[in-house]
């Protein structure tokens, strides 16, 4: 080999060694956030073909394909579905201004060396700053053959199975809002999560007919979905039903992402309708199954966490009083068993309805429709009213982890705090 190309040789493995030994490791909350970028942060590449775009980052000193997905949105800043009633914001096909391009956070790596050779054209370098200021990039391809076969999410539309590499939920069938199993990779003991529950009690007609509906009469069942390796998302079709006829029809959408899931909810309540229920009033909660020990923690409330140990006692009692805030409103329970849940209320549009906290912790009572009986704990929220009449929107938010560290008051927000983004063309 001669000077000048073992020069060459040399420079490379330096400029490679340095490319990513000298990026830190993300922390645990960061590392599968997920990034969304929106068309119009990328205004050059508006009306491109969808197909045409891929992502790719520096990878142990290697450009490499990264798992990505491009969604495209309906004119009610949902996720957009063929055959639903919304129609698309643009385009299809096509990168429109609504169109989000999602990546994890953890797949951004080093600068490119402009030498680094890749299939296709470099179009845009994509900048993220964690909140030590650390730059990682990514970087938009055109007319690349190079894709990730790497799949953070997977889903099956016929079981109802949603899986991860740290959690899998399987749903009934016939009824999406019921959990038929849930598992998370590295927690000690048996089934953690019992089930999801809903409950709506109101006056039908008078207050004085006061009647609670569960999910045995909130029944939703999908009607499409998108696949893709950050994100899968379900359409569903949620019907309410009193005496078997559906009296209010809303449209949901399940996201599920490889440590968190979303519910989103939104429709439009018919006048008429809504005149048939006196004073509603919603609960929707998380049904743990036997986390002895676990600590329940919430935005509102500065004492002792809540201890899950099948007595609701004066401090638990006080941590109910204590309610929640529409706009601060986050619920941390720790098992202290390798998994814990921060969950979310977001109110969209112009409902913004007072808020309550539903904490129950009992060995042996029974709430069906439920696997396991007692409620050890069984934590979430309250919709304590609803307008007379037009848009109800809400996003409950799940998330999972290992465990979280520090303040709750301080990473329970940063846990949805994303990197600085900043896009260059190239």
């Amino acid at each position: 080999m001669n000077l000048a190309k073992y020069t060459l040789l040399l420079l490379t493995l330096v400029f490679s060694a340095q490319s990513y030994a000298i990026l830190p490791p993300l922390q645990q909350i960061d590392a599968f956030k997920v990034i969304s970028l929106e068309g119009e942060d990328i205004p050059w590449v508006l009306g491109w073909k969808l197909d045409e775009l891929s992502l790719a980052a520096m990878v142990d000193g290697v450009m490499e394909p990264i798992p990505f997905q491009i969604d495209q949105y309906n004119t009610g800043g949902a996720i957009y579905f063929e055959g639903w009633h919304v129609p698309m914001a643009g385009a299809p096909d096509l990168m429109d201004t609504t169109d989000k391009l999602l990546f994890l956070f953890k797949d951004a790596g080093a600068r490119r060396d402009p030498r680094a050779p890749y299939d296709g054209e470099m179009v845009a370098e994509i900048v993220t700053r964690d909140s030590n200021g650390v730059e990682r990039f990514v970087y938009l391809v055109r007319h690349s053959r190079l894709r990730s076969e790497e799949q953070y999410v997977r889903y099956s539309a016929e079981l109802g199975l949603v899986e991860t590499d740290f959690y899998s939920l399987r749903y009934n069938k016939k009824n999406h809002l019921k959990w038929d199993d849930f598992s998370y990779i590295n927690y000690v003991g048996e089934r953690p999560l019992d089930s999801m529950k809903l409950r709506l009690n109101t006056g039908i007609l008078t207050s004085v007919t006061d009647t609670e509906l569960n999910n045995d009469q909130m029944i939703a069942l999908p009607t499409g979905e998108i696949i893709g390796p950050i994100r899968t998302t379900t359409q569903l079709d949620f019907n309410l039903y009193l005496f078997g006829v559906s009296i209010l029809q809303l449209s949901m959408q399940i996201h599920h992402y490889p440590k968190s899931i979303m519910y989103d909810v939104r429709g439009i309540i018919p006048e008429l309708r809504r005149k048939l229920l006196v004073d509603p009033s919603l609960t929707m909660s998380l049904d743990a199954n036997r986390l002895l020990g676990a600590n329940t923690y919430t935005s509102a409330w500065d004492g002792e966490p809540g201890l899950v140990d099948g007595v609701v006692d004066d401090n638990e009692k006080a941590l109910i009083e204590a309610g929640l805030d529409p706009a601060d409103n986050w619920i941390w329970v720790t098992s202290k068993r390798n998994l814990d849940i921060l969950a979310f209320v977001d109110y969209l549009g112009d409902f913004n309805e007072p808020m309550s906290l539903l904490y129950k912790d009992s060995l042996d009572f029974d709430d069906p429709p439920e696997v396991f009986p007692g409620q050890m704990p069984n934590v979430g929220y309250g919709i304590n009213e609803f307008p007379m009449s037009g848009f109800i929107g809400f996003v409950v938010s799940l998330f999972v982890s290992d465990g979280y560290e520090g303040d709750p008051k301080v990473f329970a927000p940063y846990a949805r705090t994303l990197p600085e983004l900043e896009v260059r063309a190239l």
